[in-house]
């Protein structure tokens, strides 16, 4: 059956996503790392071509998904006995490491460096998740829980014609190996913010408590990471442009929400309250990452594409969309100003950050509709 022009797209962004992670580390365990790079995406997009014509059986589907699971949890065995998190040159682990271990000493956390040199980006609510497995001592944990989750909803989801290509494909993307290995997080936390969006678009079906529950996670999540507000705008914007919800209602949740984003703050604002206004991670993400003028032009295309919304599933696709965006255009950015060799090869761009769009895209594979793409507007009673 013909696949959808947002379909193809999705599956070029997630194949060029591992590719870089393939070109940019491969070469540097093999001297033929180019050549499986480009091999590697080859066969990604063979598979995509032509994996729709391989029946698979809910009995496959469940082995496969339950052997990618073990292959996470395998990683994490082998990165904790084998590759101590000091040899790395990613500082995702240090991060969280000197932020709490100077909260611990009772200073102010913001003014900690990581062993590269960095200070700590993230919101409060990202260390407050990531602490338990800071004290148990294994950050890879927390880096393959949001693979697990992901394997298990492809695995309960009802088999569609990308379910196996989904499958193959992390089978064999690089950026999972260098997540877990390196202790890096972003896949998880995206994971949690994505389901927990998915959870608002049933917003009319919930009672009065989970939808308080759910408001509160909203902002708990929001104080994480900053990047996070624009799929938060595609689903809020979107639902009031489509009437999916009343304003009364959202304006409630919002304000929930943020009431609860902005007390995970207050602790460092009664207790640092000079330190905070000097240093605190909005400042960190303006002054290191990309000027904040940007910021508010991301902001601006994921508003433009909440009008271009038409049922649940654009809303992942968007939602990945606008990510994906924000961070080629951050790249971008690094690239014209610093030059290819500083910006990719001596990272200068993280492109790490590339994984916020994975999640989104990957559940729209899974819940697109062949049969309604760009047609139906989902009525309100579905949500």
């Amino acid at each position: 059956m013909m696949r959808g022009l947002k379909t193809s797209i999705s599956v070029l962004i997630l194949l060029f996503i591992n590719f870089i992670f393939s070109y940019k580390y491969l070469p540097r365990y093999s001297d033929f790392g180019y050549y499986m790079s480009g091999i590697i995406l080859i066969v990604q997009l063979i598979f995509y071509w032509f994996g729709n014509k391989i029946i698979l059986s809910v009995k496959l589907k469940n082995i496969l998904c339950y052997a990618i699971i073990s292959f996470a949890i395998g990683l994490v065995i082998i990165s904790h006995i084998e590759i101590p998190v000091e040899s790395l040159n990613v500082d995702r682990w240090s991060v969280i490491s000197s932020f709490l271990t100077e909260l611990f000493h009772g200073n102010y956390p913001y003014f900690a460096k990581s062993h590269m040199g960095n200070y700590p980006g993230p919101m409060p609510f990202y260390f407050f998740i990531a602490l338990p497995f800071y004290l148990i001592g294994e950050l890879s944990i927390l880096s393959c829980i949001g693979y697990c989750i992901m394997m298990e909803a492809i695995r309960k989801k009802e088999t569609t014609p990308n379910t196996l290509f989904l499958i193959f494909f992390l089978l064999t993307s690089l950026f999972l190996v260098w997540e877990i290995t390196t202790r890096s997080n972003l896949f998880t936390f995206t994971v949690l913010v994505l389901f927990t969006l998915y959870n608002f678009t049933r917003l009319n079906l919930i009672k009065s408590f989970n939808f308080y529950a759910l408001a509160i996670l909203t902002g708990l999540l929001l104080s994480t990471r900053s990047i996070y507000v624009l799929p938060y705008i595609i689903y809020f914007l979107s639902g009031l442009i489509n009437k999916e919800i009343a304003f009364k209602k959202i304006f409630l949740f919002i304000s929930i929400a943020f009431i609860s984003f902005a007390l995970t703050f207050l602790p460092f604002i009664v207790f640092f309250r000079r330190d905070f206004f000097t240093m605190n991670p909005f400042i960190i993400q303006s002054s290191f990452l990309i000027p904040t003028s940007y910021t508010f032009f991301f902001i601006l295309i994921s508003m433009a594409l909440s009008f271009v919304v038409k049922n649940k599933s654009d809303k992942l696709f968007y939602s990945g969309i606008s990510l994906f965006i924000a961070i080629l255009i951050y790249a971008v950015y690094h690239l014209v100003n610093s030059g290819f060799e500083i910006s990719f090869d001596k990272s200068q761009i993280d492109i790490s950050y590339f994984i916020f769009c994975i999640p989104f895209l990957i559940m729209y594979l899974l819940d697109y509709d062949y049969n309604r793409d760009n047609k139906t507007i989902i009525a309100n009673a579905s949500y």
